[in-house]
Protein backbone atom coordinates (compact mmCIF):
# COMPACT_ATOMS: atom_id res chain seq x y z
CA UNK A 1 0.00 0.00 0.00
CA UNK A 2 1.27 3.43 -0.68
CA UNK A 3 1.67 5.85 1.62
CA UNK A 4 -1.12 8.45 0.52
CA UNK A 5 -3.75 5.72 0.91
CA UNK A 6 -6.76 7.67 2.46
CA UNK A 7 -9.12 5.11 4.23
CA UNK A 8 -12.64 5.14 3.94
CA UNK A 9 -12.87 3.55 7.24
CA UNK A 10 -9.89 3.75 9.43
CA UNK A 11 -10.58 1.22 12.91
CA UNK A 12 -7.21 1.71 13.89
CA UNK A 13 -8.03 5.55 14.49
CA UNK A 14 -8.36 6.52 18.10
CA UNK A 15 -11.64 5.49 19.57
CA UNK A 16 -13.21 5.81 22.81
CA UNK A 17 -9.71 5.26 24.26
CA UNK A 18 -9.16 9.19 23.90
CA UNK A 19 -11.62 10.09 26.38
CA UNK A 20 -11.22 6.93 28.52
CA UNK A 21 -7.83 5.77 28.31
CA UNK A 22 -7.72 3.79 31.23
CA UNK A 23 -11.48 2.27 31.11
CA UNK A 24 -14.46 3.72 32.36
CA UNK A 25 -14.30 4.05 35.67
CA UNK A 26 -17.71 3.69 38.07
CA UNK A 27 -17.90 3.81 41.61
CA UNK A 28 -20.53 1.27 43.02
CA UNK A 29 -20.47 0.77 46.87
CA UNK A 30 -17.55 2.22 47.42
CA UNK A 31 -15.59 -0.08 45.10
CA UNK A 32 -13.89 1.80 42.06
CA UNK A 33 -14.66 -0.71 38.47
CA UNK A 34 -12.73 -0.38 35.42
CA UNK A 35 -14.52 -1.32 32.57
CA UNK A 36 -13.21 -1.15 29.00
CA UNK A 37 -13.45 1.92 27.16
CA UNK A 38 -15.06 -0.41 23.65
CA UNK A 39 -17.62 -2.73 24.49
CA UNK A 40 -15.93 -6.42 23.69
CA UNK A 41 -17.68 -8.05 20.95
CA UNK A 42 -17.85 -11.71 23.07
CA UNK A 43 -19.10 -9.43 25.98
CA UNK A 44 -22.36 -9.64 23.70
CA UNK A 45 -22.28 -13.71 23.42
CA UNK A 46 -24.19 -14.27 26.69
CA UNK A 47 -27.00 -12.38 26.31
CA UNK A 48 -27.46 -13.42 22.48
CA UNK A 49 -26.86 -16.95 23.01
CA UNK A 50 -29.35 -19.60 21.34
CA UNK A 51 -29.55 -21.24 24.69
CA UNK A 52 -31.36 -18.16 26.05
CA UNK A 53 -33.22 -17.43 23.25
CA UNK A 54 -33.91 -13.99 23.74
CA UNK A 55 -34.14 -12.85 20.11
CA UNK A 56 -37.29 -15.51 19.90
CA UNK A 57 -38.40 -14.59 23.01
CA UNK A 58 -39.04 -10.74 21.23
CA UNK A 59 -40.02 -12.44 17.96
CA UNK A 60 -42.90 -14.16 19.87
CA UNK A 61 -44.26 -11.44 21.77
CA UNK A 62 -44.32 -9.29 18.76
CA UNK A 63 -46.08 -12.40 16.76
CA UNK A 64 -48.58 -12.64 19.14
CA UNK A 65 -49.16 -8.87 18.91
CA UNK A 66 -50.78 -8.75 15.53
CA UNK A 67 -48.75 -5.71 14.79
CA UNK A 68 -50.30 -3.98 17.83
CA UNK A 69 -48.25 -1.85 20.48
CA UNK A 70 -47.19 -4.60 22.72
CA UNK A 71 -48.72 -5.23 26.30
CA UNK A 72 -48.08 -7.36 29.73
CA UNK A 73 -50.58 -10.06 28.44
CA UNK A 74 -47.73 -10.89 25.43
CA UNK A 75 -45.06 -10.50 27.60
CA UNK A 76 -46.50 -12.53 30.50
CA UNK A 77 -47.39 -15.61 27.79
CA UNK A 78 -43.94 -15.47 26.18
CA UNK A 79 -42.26 -15.80 29.70
CA UNK A 80 -44.53 -18.29 30.41
CA UNK A 81 -43.44 -20.75 27.78
CA UNK A 82 -40.00 -20.07 29.32
CA UNK A 83 -40.50 -20.08 32.55
CA UNK A 84 -36.29 -20.77 33.34
CA UNK A 85 -35.54 -17.95 31.53
CA UNK A 86 -35.52 -15.22 33.91
CA UNK A 87 -32.92 -17.60 35.91
CA UNK A 88 -30.97 -17.44 32.47
CA UNK A 89 -31.05 -14.04 31.46
CA UNK A 90 -29.76 -13.03 35.28
CA UNK A 91 -26.81 -15.98 34.48
CA UNK A 92 -26.26 -14.24 31.41
CA UNK A 93 -25.90 -10.98 32.43
CA UNK A 94 -23.04 -11.67 35.26
CA UNK A 95 -21.64 -13.54 32.21
CA UNK A 96 -21.58 -10.35 30.64
CA UNK A 97 -20.35 -8.77 33.57
CA UNK A 98 -17.63 -11.10 34.20
CA UNK A 99 -16.37 -10.42 30.46
CA UNK A 100 -16.58 -6.71 31.23
CA UNK A 101 -14.30 -7.42 33.92
CA UNK A 102 -11.99 -9.46 32.93
CA UNK A 103 -12.82 -12.15 35.51
CA UNK A 104 -10.47 -15.13 35.89
CA UNK A 105 -10.87 -18.44 37.38
CA UNK A 106 -8.81 -20.96 38.49
CA UNK A 107 -8.86 -24.57 37.34
CA UNK A 108 -11.82 -25.64 39.44
CA UNK A 109 -13.71 -22.74 37.81
CA UNK A 110 -13.75 -21.14 41.38
CA UNK A 111 -13.48 -17.28 40.86
CA UNK A 112 -10.17 -15.44 41.70
CA UNK A 113 -9.91 -12.35 43.12
CA UNK A 114 -10.42 -9.37 41.15
CA UNK A 115 -13.04 -6.65 40.61
CA UNK A 116 -15.27 -8.86 39.15
CA UNK A 117 -15.33 -10.69 42.61
CA UNK A 118 -15.00 -7.38 44.48
CA UNK A 119 -18.04 -6.45 42.29
CA UNK A 120 -20.67 -9.86 43.65
CA UNK A 121 -19.40 -9.29 46.55
CA UNK A 122 -20.72 -6.03 47.13
CA UNK A 123 -24.19 -7.93 46.17
CA UNK A 124 -25.88 -5.42 43.85
CA UNK A 125 -29.25 -4.82 43.66
CA UNK A 126 -31.55 -5.34 40.66
CA UNK A 127 -31.69 -1.29 40.38
CA UNK A 128 -28.16 -1.78 40.57
CA UNK A 129 -27.87 -3.73 37.31
CA UNK A 130 -30.13 -1.50 35.53
CA UNK A 131 -28.57 1.59 35.95
CA UNK A 132 -25.27 0.12 35.50
CA UNK A 133 -26.09 -1.13 32.22
CA UNK A 134 -28.32 1.31 31.06
CA UNK A 135 -24.91 4.17 31.96
CA UNK A 136 -22.42 1.44 29.77
CA UNK A 137 -25.12 1.16 27.16
CA UNK A 138 -25.50 4.71 26.80
CA UNK A 139 -21.36 5.26 27.37
CA UNK A 140 -20.56 2.27 24.79
CA UNK A 141 -23.18 3.90 22.11
CA UNK A 142 -24.97 0.14 21.80
CA UNK A 143 -28.97 0.41 21.17
CA UNK A 144 -29.83 -3.06 22.87
CA UNK A 145 -33.36 -3.20 21.20
CA UNK A 146 -31.65 -2.76 17.73
CA UNK A 147 -29.65 -6.03 18.28
CA UNK A 148 -32.98 -7.67 19.53
CA UNK A 149 -35.36 -6.46 16.55
CA UNK A 150 -35.62 -8.54 13.54
CA UNK A 151 -34.21 -6.66 10.36
CA UNK A 152 -37.20 -5.75 8.76
CA UNK A 153 -39.00 -5.13 11.99
CA UNK A 154 -38.38 -1.13 10.75
CA UNK A 155 -37.97 -1.77 6.98
CA UNK A 156 -40.44 -0.78 4.75
CA UNK A 157 -40.91 -1.62 1.16
CA UNK A 158 -42.80 1.45 0.35
CA UNK A 159 -40.57 3.45 -2.09
CA UNK A 160 -41.85 7.01 -0.82
CA UNK A 161 -41.08 5.69 3.28
CA UNK A 162 -38.76 8.48 4.58
CA UNK A 163 -37.01 9.53 7.98
CA UNK A 164 -38.98 11.69 9.92
CA UNK A 165 -36.05 13.94 10.85
CA UNK A 166 -32.37 13.95 9.43
CA UNK A 167 -31.45 14.06 13.12
CA UNK A 168 -31.04 12.10 16.13
CA UNK A 169 -32.45 13.19 19.25
CA UNK A 170 -30.00 11.41 21.52
CA UNK A 171 -29.26 14.72 23.18
CA UNK A 172 -33.05 15.35 24.20
CA UNK A 173 -33.34 12.41 25.84
CA UNK A 174 -33.61 11.88 30.00
CA UNK A 175 -30.35 10.94 31.91
CA UNK A 176 -29.93 7.82 33.75
CA UNK A 177 -29.91 8.26 37.25
CA UNK A 178 -26.03 8.21 38.55
CA UNK A 179 -24.68 8.76 34.69
CA UNK A 180 -22.11 11.30 34.25
CA UNK A 181 -21.87 12.44 30.64
CA UNK A 182 -18.56 12.21 28.88
CA UNK A 183 -17.96 15.78 29.11
CA UNK A 184 -19.67 16.99 32.51
CA UNK A 185 -18.91 21.11 31.91
CA UNK A 186 -21.06 20.92 28.49
CA UNK A 187 -23.90 21.01 30.98
CA UNK A 188 -22.49 23.24 33.15
CA UNK A 189 -23.42 26.84 33.11
CA UNK A 190 -21.93 29.90 33.39
CA UNK A 191 -23.15 31.21 36.24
Amino acid sequence: MSPTTTFALDLDAPRREVTHPHGIAVKLHGNQLIFPAELPADALEPILSDELDLVGLFGDVLQSSDGDSVGTNEVLVALFKRPSLPRKFLAAVKETYAVLMDAEYDEEGKLLDGQFKDFLESKPSVPDYVRLTMGLTRLYGVELGKLFSSADSSESDSPTSKPTSPTTTTDSTHEVPGFVPDNPDSSASDD
